[in-house]
């Protein structure tokens, strides 16, 4: 899978491109550890920051059907329509600065430590509570592959909040970042878990 910050696209993976993302950390403390990167790594951050982003319950509606293709819909939750947050109307003609901020700074997190909120590649085994986890990662064609704990595993192992989507639990600053876009306080759409060892 190649690259794709096609906004609204049928293939997208990624909210932002690699230059909004160089843009942003210019004018931040991070820059230096962000250029430390290769592009490719940058991109695989990226991604792999887009795809934890995408198991928050956003406010409004998916904006549908995708930019480059009228018979499919768009890949990704953003960008929406049907949605407000502090004045600012959701447009399907862009995503706002609050998600895309998100982004980059989580893709930080990740490229420095790619195992932040999944753990070893595999997942825990074992002793997690139900849910799912990273089964696979690539870096060469940037493949991310999900899969789900068996229903009932039980252990000493188990979700902080089983309502709060993993990204959450482990990265808080995201939730007052993604501000009143992200439907948190509900958790229903919580689709990947963190496991916490005592």
């Amino acid at each position: 899978m190649a690259f794709d910050a096609t906004l609204g696209g049928s293939a997208a993976n990624s909210y932002v491109d690699t230059t909004y993302a160089d843009t942003y950390f210019a004018h931040t403390p991070y820059w230096n550890q962000w250029n430390e990167f290769s592009k490719t790594n940058r991109e695989i951050a990226l991604v792999q920051a887009c795809a934890a982003l995408e198991t928050v319950s956003y406010a409004g509606t998916r904006c549908n059907p995708s930019t480059n293709d009228a018979n499919a819909p768009q890949a990704l939750a953003w960008p929406r329509s049907g949605a407000s947050c502090d004045g600012v109307e959701a447009s399907c003609a862009a995503i706002p600065k609050e998600i895309k901020d998100s982004q980059c700074l989580l893709a930080l997190n990740l490229a420095t430590n790619p195992e932040a909120i999944t753990g070893p590649i595999g997942g825990g085994g074992g002793a997690t509570a139900a849910g799912t986890y990273v089964s696979k990662q690539q870096l060469g064609d940037l493949v991310q592959e999900f899969s789900a704990y068996p229903t009932g595993e039980t252990g000493g192992d188990s979700c902080i909040d089983c309502s709060t989507p993993g990204v959450i639990a482990k990265f808080p600053w995201l939730k007052g970042m993604l501000s009143c876009w992200a439907d948190i306080s509900t958790g229903s759409s919580s689709k990947v878990l963190l496991r916490v060892r005592s």
